[in-house]
């Protein structure tokens, strides 16, 4: 005989069978991606070339930038949690997240051109040009990302739809972040020639339109059906409360910001570390090409593994397998091509499930909330993960400019030792050590697939209530 928690898991796991909108047509799924695939064609080539185009192009100190770097993405990041609250309050006949892939895609190209665009005004008038600039494009990210984020839980209450939704819109970011990424090289080069400046401009402006037709493209397929109940309106006070009793998100953000530092100082200097160690500036092409194509192919097994052994279990595993990759990095010679590629198509591989998942479990968190606080705040709580997002980028360029600066670089000319071991550093030793701590953390992650669909029937019965 069934006891009333096994009672509710089966009521939970029928009504989910029952339920004609928790399967998805892949037109959907691929639209839904395809915003996120507009911001990350976007927000990747920012992370990976604004630093390099700063100091390498633009002819700006390692200090000035890390203090740049630093003063604006916190700033972008407090905007998170303001952007939460306005899409929480938003309402219309589109939805409340979908009309944003509409309104935004125009401003967050144009912010794009302008962050690749040198104005020529001496060099206080241009550190002023990137301060104003790079604010803008920042609140333009927090403008589309919490937006795209929040649907998740706006489509589907489905676990399992959900991880096929996320994995989908993760597969096209990954092919977004490559395409990105590894053309960026060839297309400055291939544009521009000699005049570097010039070719970054025109390739800022070739992933902006990209990134234009795959907003619209997301506005137009996607629908809004899973619509919070009505109940009792709260203050900000009490909506941002939400988000200290809600342990499994505060896991979550901790976990997921130890490797939002930890990939993003390797991505933001792979460039460097294959034109000043490796000596083979080309090779930042294949690089990337094997580090995302390897995340792309993870990808395609995550919902699979997930369902059988669950998304913690897997994040476990495969972000402690990826450590090897990270050591092996460190002891390689610069001279050993085949193995340098071998270990960022390893690297790629296995960390990609704590990228992939986080976000796909954050929309759980906002379930956990309303269940446990009787507010459902999504904006709110989705901020706070790209919030999270966004201050792990903005420690990570601090970092890697400070650490650039305290070893010595000095942009196009040969560098010391100690500029080589911290261009190494940060794209081996560094990262795995995050990628480490993002793993321990996660082990204390509380909400399991079973208290999800309990945690559901309760929600239907009681909201807020448990």
């Amino acid at each position: 005989m069934l006891n009333a928690e096994q009672s509710q898991i089966l009521e939970a796991e029928n009504k989910d069978k029952s339920n004609s909108i928790t399967r998805l047509s892949w037109l959907e799924r691929f639209g839904y991606g395809s915003g996120d695939m507009a911001y990350n064609i976007v927000f990747q080539f920012v992370n990976a070339y604004l630093l390099f185009y700063y100091t390498d192009v633009g002819g700006i100190h390692p200090a000035v930038v890390a203090t740049l770097f630093l003063v604006v993405r916190v700033l972008d990041a407090i905007c998170d949690p303001i952007m939460g609250v306005i899409l929480d309050k938003t309402n219309t006949r589109w939805g409340k997240a979908r009309p944003y892939l509409l309104w935004v895609s125009l401003p967050f190209a144009l912010f794009t051109i302008l962050c690749f665009t040198n104005p020529h005004l001496g060099s206080t008038g241009n550190i002023i040009y990137m301060y104003i600039t790079y604010i803008l494009l920042g609140m333009t990210f927090s403008m589309q990302t919490i937006p795209v984020n929040s649907l998740t839980g706006r489509i589907t209450n489905n676990v399992q739809e959900r991880t096929v939704l996320t994995t989908t819109r993760m597969i096209l970011v990954y092919v977004g972040i490559l395409l990105s990424i590894s053309c960026a090289t060839p297309l400055v080069t291939a544009i521009g020639g000699e005049n570097q400046e010039f070719g970054f401009q025109m390739t800022a402006l070739v992933y902006a339109v990209v990134s234009i037709i795959l907003n619209l493209f997301s506005f137009f397929t996607v629908r809004e059906r899973i619509a919070p109940k009505k109940i009792k309106k709260h203050g900000l006070k009490v909506t941002l409360s939400v988000l200290v009793k809600n342990k499994p998100l505060l896991v979550l953000v901790s976990s997921f910001l130890a490797f939002a530092i930890g990939f993003n100082i390797k991505l933001s200097t792979m460039v460097y570390y294959f034109t000043y160690n490796v000596h083979q500036k080309e090779l930042v092409f294949w690089g990337t090409v094997l580090f995302f194509g390897a995340a792309l192919i993870s990808n395609l097994f995550i919902p699979l593994f997930s369902d059988k052994w669950g998304r913690k279990s897997v994040m476990i595993v495969s972000a402690t397998i990826s450590l090897i990759s990270y050591i092996g990095l460190q002891f390689t010679s610069f001279n050993s091509v085949f193995l340098i590629l071998f270990w960022l198509f390893v690297s790629g591989f296995f960390t990609t499930p704590l990228n992939t998942l986080a976000w796909g479990m954050v929309a759980d968190c906002v379930d956990y909330a309303e269940w446990k606080t009787g507010v459902r705040a999504d904006g709110v709580v989705i901020s706070l993960m790209s919030f999270t997002n966004k201050l792990g980028v903005a420690l990570a360029g601090s970092f890697s400019a400070i650490y650039l600066g305290i070893a010595g670089y000095v942009a196009n000319a040969e560098q010391t030792t100690a500029s080589l071991n911290a261009i190494k550093n940060m794209n081996a030793l560094v990262p795995g050590i995050f990628i480490l701590l993002s793993v321990l953390i996660i082990c204390f992650y509380p909400l399991t697939e079973k208290t999800y669909n309990k945690m559901i029937v309760d929600l239907e019965k009681n909201p807020g209530k448990n």
